[in-house]
């Protein structure tokens, strides 16, 4: 269960190698161009992939502004939230889903591949994910930030 009280995404070394190596077998897996995780305030955490292919930082505002659209829309329907979204297009598709912590993941396949397998080969890692961003959360900054001396060389150093 996530920490809601941390509040705060807390980036470390591990947690991100995690998170990169899980989106990366998710690629590989289902033969899909990317995947993205993104922040729910829509900045970008993590993207796996042909990522060069798009503009990932344009891509992860839309999807989170997407996502919040459809919670209005959910509560008009009576329901408390979808947590999945599919879109297709003539050549590819995106299918997006948000985590416990609300952050959203979304996978950029061509049409040759099925949203069918892409679901399933979602429903293998969503735990894992969690996890990963759950611990994220409950990280605290190894430490405090504080401002360092100037690396500059001293004038003298240099004559």
């Amino acid at each position: 269960m996530l920490n809601r009280g941390a509040g705060h995404l807390v980036i470390t070394e591990e947690g991100i190698r995690a998170i990169n190596n899980t989106l990366g077998n998710l690629v590989l897996d289902t033969g899909a161009k990317a995947a993205l995780l993104m922040e729910k305030s829509g900045q970008m955490i993590s993207a796996q992939g042909e990522t060069n292919a798009f503009d990932t930082m344009s891509l992860s505002a839309l999807i989170t502004g997407s996502f919040n659209s459809t919670k209005a829309i959910a509560t008009l329907l009576g329901e408390s939230e979808f947590k999945r979204m599919f879109q297709q297009g003539s050549s590819q598709s995106i299918f997006m889903f948000a985590l416990d912590s609300h952050d959203i993941v979304a996978i950029v396949f061509p049409n040759t591949i099925t949203v069918g397998k892409i679901k399933y080969k979602v429903e293998q890692i969503l735990d894992s994910l969690n996890n990963q961003i759950e611990t994220l959360y409950n990280s605290a900054p190894s430490s405090p930030l504080r401002a360092g001396q100037a690396l500059a060389p001293k004038i003298d150093d240099l004559f």
